[in-house]
This record gives C-alpha cells, structure tokens and sequence, in this order.
C-alpha cells in the first residue's frame, strides 16, 4: 500500500522541517513547496492532507484551501499562523479548515493532523479547535494511585498510521 500524499505549503525553514518530521512520522509521503504558486503547481495532483501557512506573500493559504477543495472537495485542510488571529481564524472554519497556531509540539500537530483527516461527513458538527490533543498524562490524583497498578497501561488510541494509510487517494 502507498502512503498517502500531504502537501505542506510553509516559507519558513525551520517549521517546515518540523511540519515535515511529524506528518512522515504519520506515515505520509510529504511534498514540501515555499511559496504560493509552488504550492499551487503542486495542487495539480491533490494530496490527502494540505498544511498551508496563512502568509503566502501576496496570497495566503487559504487561498491553496479553496484550490484545492475545488479539486478534491474531501482535502483535509490545515492552516497555520503565528499570530492569533480570529477573523482568519473563523474564514478558516467557515471552509472547514482547522486553524492551528504556531509554534505547536509535536503531539499537538499529530493530534490535529489525526483529527483532521479522520473527520467523516457524520463527524459532530462544528470547527476543530485547539487543543486537538485531548489525553493528559495524569487524570487522576494521587487518592487513585492504589487502583491505577490494576488498570491496563497501555495507550488507548490505535495506531494511525494505518488508518492513514487507507484513506482513498485521488
């Protein structure tokens, strides 16, 4: 099985190299452009996920959002920004983007990557909102530690990297 193709469309170096690690590490195989039109050249074939930045020069990413919605109405759409800002923000939402502020941790970016591209037309409705990653070290106080030694240790999300992976492709 190939992996599935993402497209991240990020000018700075360094978040690119970021964004690269995480979403390989999902088990995509990630295209890297810098700017608007090499993203926009690389749309051509869509990918499964796009993660764009919202300053694009001239344009910005949600700009590759609505190209690339045009060409596959099911892309699963991330948008990034270093500034909080709310009307991109609900401009984001109202395509069905997910607007995730920069900088972010690695389980932060799988969480929304994961939740993005697994959302489903009978998913809840409404924009997915930080925080995407929703499981916390330690829920319980110390009174539960005793009870805690009986309890499965194990991680209760299944690996994703296979549900990725079966996710159609164009």
């Amino acid at each position: 099985m190939t992996p599935a193709p993402a497209l991240i469309v990020e000018p700075v170096l360094s978040d690119a190299l970021f964004f690269v690690a995480t979403v390989s590490s999902l088990g995509f195989q990630v295209t890297v452009a810098h700017n608007f039109q090499e993203g926009l050249d690389r749309l051509r074939v869509p990918p499964v996920l796009l993660i764009a930045d919202i300053r694009l020069g001239e344009y910005n990413g949600l700009h590759l959002v609505m190209r690339g919605k045009s060409l596959r109405p099911d892309l699963a759409t991330i948008v990034t920004s270093a500034v909080a800002d709310s009307g991109l923000q609900s401009d984001a939402e109202q395509l069905g983007t997910t607007f995730l502020l920069k900088p972010t941790t690695t389980a932060e970016l799988r969480a929304a990557i994961c939740r993005t591209v697994l959302r489903t037309a009978d998913s809840p409705a409404g924009p997915l909102r930080a925080p995407f990653e929703r499981r916390h070290a330690k829920r319980r106080g110390a009174a539960h530690a005793a009870y805690q030694q009986n309890r499965r240790s194990g991680d209760r999300r299944r690996d994703v990297v296979p549900l990725i992976q079966q996710t159609p492709s164009v």
